[in-house]
């Protein structure tokens, strides 16, 4: 599926996305985020939009536009990031693809990441770390590298962390 998602243009409606991804299992909770399935979500803006200077400037008709998506190898990792409480999903697995063609797979650890993107996206990437409150302790969520249309998910401190998801922003219309 993955091959078929990352061809998907910025705002397609969803209708004619589940044409093409197949139809959603279901909606995470009041979001606007459908499951595919396989660790695929898709997310969604009520309106088509651009962004002049600082301005976001909404057009079109009100719906729901395809705006990027996530996929998580893991059910796990897919439930903390989405911030899901029960076990919704329980067929998450990793895509046999290249995530980032040219070197970036699952089994790419933090340390491979970092290198490849050092090496072929030289000040066009960054890195951080995303903690949240969990039982009155902040809890290091994951580590992320990301650039204009990936962010990364490495649900670990190691530099040995392997991959264990990531988000896609789709490309706008050329055309």
């Amino acid at each position: 599926m993955w091959l078929r998602m990352k061809e998907i243009c910025k705002f397609t409606p969803r209708a004619e996305l589940e044409k093409l991804a197949g139809p959603a299992k279901f909606q995470l909770e009041d979001r606007p985020a459908y499951y595919h399935g396989g660790g695929f979500v898709v997310y969604y803006s009520p309106m088509r939009f651009r962004v002049e200077g600082l301005q976001r400037v909404e057009y079109g008709q009100p719906g729901e536009y395809a705006v990027g998506m996530y996929h998580f190898s893991s059910d796990e990792s897919l439930r903390l990031e989405m911030g899901l409480d029960r076990a919704a999903t329980e067929d998450a697995a990793p895509i046999g693809e290249e995530v980032l063609e040219g070197g970036i797979t699952y089994s790419s650890t933090f340390r491979d990441a970092r290198s490849w993107m050092a090496a072929h996206m030289p000040g066009l990437y960054q890195e951080g770390e995303v903690w949240r409150m969990v039982d009155g302790t902040m809890t290091l969520v994951n580590r992320y590298l990301s650039d204009e249309q990936y962010q990364l998910f490495f649900f670990g401190k190691s530099q040995k962390t392997k991959l264990g998801g990531f988000q896609f922003v789709f490309k706008e219309d050329e055309g």
